[in-house]
Order: structure tokens, then sequence, then C-alpha cells
């Protein structure tokens, strides 16, 4: 996974699981394919993964799902991290 690629599928939602299907999936209880897929490289996952997560007090856990992500210096994926940190009060 690199910046580029994240960007593009972000921008065109093709190669990746867009952020409906996410939610469907999650609304549906399928919670074990999205965390899956979020360790995959599908960033719409991983994001609603880690807020999910971290919205159950598994903060740490959220932090680690999206550490790969914003290791690549994808301004997106920092800024959701900056978002959850934000909402748990740890700005």
């Amino acid at each position: 996974m690199d910046a580029a690629d994240l960007d593009r599928q972000a921008r065109t939602l093709s190669g990746c699981i867009p952020p409906l299907l996410v939610s469907r999936l999650l609304e549906l209880g399928h919670h074990d394919e999205v965390e899956v897929q979020a360790r995959c490289g599908e960033w719409f996952c991983a994001r609603a993964w880690a807020r999910l997560i971290g919205d159950q007090d598994r903060q740490g856990q959220a932090l680690e799902v999206l550490a790969p992500y914003v290791a690549t210096g994808w301004w997106p994926a920092a800024r959701t991290q900056a978002e959850l940190l934000e909402s748990w009060g740890r700005a």
C-alpha cells in the first residue's frame, strides 16, 4: 500500500470496497470481514473499523488499524487519526 494508490482508490472508488458497502456490511453484522479487509489494505474498511472499535474503548487497537495507512504519509489517514484522537479527548 502506498499513498498514491490510496489516493486513487479514495478519489475514484475503484479497486476498493466503497464506503456505502462497508457501512452495509457493518449493519448486517459482518464485523469480522470488515476487520480482515481493513488489515489487508482496504482504506474505507480501516476507517470504519477504527471508528467502531474506538467507540468501544479499544482506542489502542483502532490506532493500530490506522497505523499502516498513516505510515504511508497519506494525509486523509493522518487526518482521520487526528480526528479520532480529538474525539477521544487525546488531541
